[in-house]
């Protein structure tokens, strides 16, 4: 957690087409933050983990924002039978490759040229492959039926490639966080679908600039990240922040905020505060629940020699389990995280001596960074993955 933790860098990857965002949508948008906020804090404030996942979906629930494709690219992928507007009324070469080129302008928005076709017998499919550039597309249509079996899409829009409307309401819908930058975005679009797994095509659009993202899926707003103007926090968020960095090392001090960011996804809202000594807090953006904090100042560094570093490295690995979660335990519960840690299995990281993850199936994984005195100066609770 230097600058971002590394779920934003999964944010800005995506999975992240179309319709309007009008004025009435974007009012929602702000009611619903300020409504769930207030609910929120009312609410929840000081529960337990698993009581506060319940109160975080009531802040800002994505799919309300409600942009539906009623036409354009994602006309035919729409709802739950989204596929069968890919299959032909009749099976042979031309109405397959009809339905693949047709599925491809549905999927992108525009066409590129066939790279080449295979004919897969054994799997009674022919493979059609497009490629323009970077941008790559194989579909897979069905020899009985005529229908699109599978989709492989991974293509950049071009800058008239992303409706105004569809733009314009990411940039609403960012404003609303607290975002005040200029969104000069890039544009991708990604799809994969396999009819065996799936029942829907997800076609994934994600806008990206420097500070901020906004990922779609059918057109959905599905996620939202970016940097946020600090004069717009509450001072009490502002100080829980710092509370939270005093609980890890009680000897910081003379703290100095100096940026924020804030990711939503799903029913999560998180807001990550950093402040001057490349320390950071990432809290629940409503009720302020803390799930994770980094303090470098705990960090015993490294070493440019290589021996003082291998040494360095042995006295990490020798760090016992039993100490570390000792350590984590304490610290969670000194954060109002009871989480019971004799349940989640220990790994240490092989490649990265003082990094360390907890895991139990079905909840979110604990990262935590730790000295060689087995002191954690980082933890985070992955509750976006």
């Amino acid at each position: 957690m230097e600058s971002k933790p590394n779920w934003y860098e999964r944010v800005e990857a995506g999975p992240f087409e179309k319709r309007g965002f009008n004025a009435e949508h974007a009012e929602n948008v702000i009611r619903t933050i300020r409504e769930g906020g207030q609910r929120a804090a009312r609410e929840q404030r000081g529960t337990r983990y698993t009581k506060t996942v319940v109160a975080v979906c009531i802040t800002l629930t994505i799919a309300g924002i409600g942009w539906m494709a009623a036409d354009g690219p994602l006309s035919g992928y729409q709802g739950a039978n989204n596929v069968s507007s890919t299959a032909a009324g009749v099976v042979n070469e031309a109405n397959m490759r009809s339905t693949a080129d047709k599925a491809l302008r549905n999927m992108v928005g525009s066409s590129f040229p066939l790279e080449f076709a295979d004919r897969l017998s054994q799997k009674k499919q022919i493979l059609y492959s497009y490629r323009s550039g970077y941008n790559t597309a194989k579909i897979w249509i069905s020899t009985e039926t005529g229908a699109m079996v599978r989709a492989q899409v991974n293509s950049s829009l071009k800058p008239g490639g992303v409706e105004k409307k569809m733009s314009r309401g990411a940039e609403v819908a960012l404003a609303s966080l607290g975002y005040q930058g200029n969104f000069v975005y890039r544009a991708s679009r990604y799809v994969d679908y396999d009819a065996a797994r799936d029942k829907t095509v997800d076609i994934q659009t994600t806008l990206a600039a420097e500070d901020a993202t906004v990922g779609f899926i059918n057109g959905d707003i599905a996620e939202m990240s970016s940097k946020i103007d600090i004069g717009t926090l509450d001072p009490a968020t502002v100080e829980a922040g710092i509370k939270a960095l005093k609980i890890m090392n009680k000897n910081s001090k003379n703290f100095s905020l100096a940026g924020a960011y804030r990711v939503v996804k799903g029913t999560s809202d998180l807001l990550t505060l950093h402040f001057s000594g490349e320390s950071s807090v990432t809290m629940d953006s409503t009720v302020r629940v803390v799930y994770g904090v980094s303090d470098r100042t705990l960090f015993d560094g490294k070493s440019d020699s290589a021996s003082v570093q291998a040494e360095r490295d042995k006295q990490l690995v020798a760090v016992s389990e039993q100490k570390l979660r000792s350590e984590l335990e304490a610290l969670t519960s000194a954060y109002d995280l009871h989480l019971g840690l004799e349940d989640y299995q220990f790994k240490k990281n092989p490649k990265a001596p003082g990094i360390a993850t907890f895991t139990k199936p079905g909840v979110p994984a604990i990262t935590i960074s730790y000295n060689v005195s087995g002191e954690i100066w980082n933890f985070l609770i992955d509750i976006l993955k």
